[in-house]
């Protein structure tokens, strides 16, 4: 081969292309939660106040506390999206719920973690870095 950088840039232009597409795919994951909560919601912080905990063959799922409501309630419940969160005691939330129905709750992020909508963003750029090094590198 007579170019052996057009080799190396492809697969470094594959390599962010292939990390975009993850970090897209985890976004999207992370959107899930919304699509339960089935309304736009109304955002609101929390804490969590109970973390997940296996009691024989029954686990049970963290438990965040927050205000909502018109009358400004304070709520402690398990999120709909736990599984997709890391939720340990102490950690600051923030959660979607639905007006209608205060107790239904999301977590939208923690305080170990981003928005999805920031990973999205943050996706699509890689996975634009890696079409355009590759596209440049063959041009």
């Amino acid at each position: 081969m007579t170019q052996p950088w057009l080799t190396f840039a492809l697969i470094f232009a594959a390599g962010w292309l292939g990390y975009g597409v993850r970090v897209t795919l985890g976004a999207l994951r992370g959107r899930e939660g919304l699509r339960r909560l089935g309304v736009r919601g109304t955002r609101t912080e929390g804490e969590v106040v109970r973390g997940p905990r296996r009691e024989g063959d029954v686990v049970h799922s963290a438990q965040v506390r927050y205000r909502a409501g018109p009358q400004e309630q304070t709520y402690r419940r398990a999120p709909l999206n736990a599984d997709r969160h890391v939720l340990q005691v102490g950690y600051a939330v923030v959660v979607r719920y639905d007006p209608a129905d205060p107790r239904r709750v999301v977590v939208v992020r923690t305080q170990a973690s981003f928005s999805p909508c920031t990973y999205l963003v943050c996706g699509v750029v890689l996975c634009s870095f890696g079409v355009g090094l590759g596209v440049w590198s063959l041009v």
